[in-house]
């Protein structure tokens, strides 16, 4: 058991020359953080657009 971090990095070693158990770690590690922003894309834009109005 370890962290998404630490697996990934594992995976990315040059000891592995196995390029499709990397491609497969990085998109399992992207694919919560996709839909974390594709949830949520109205809040950062709101909250962006937000920042930048100078009253």
């Amino acid at each position: 058991m370890k962290t998404l971090m630490v697996g990934t990095a594992t995976l990315m070693q040059d000891l592995n020359p196995n390029f499709a158990y990397k491609m497969a770690g990085a998109t399992i590690a992207a694919i919560p953080m996709l839909l974390v922003f594709m949830l949520f894309q109205r809040f950062f834009t709101n909250g962006i657009t937000a920042g930048a109005v100078k009253e």
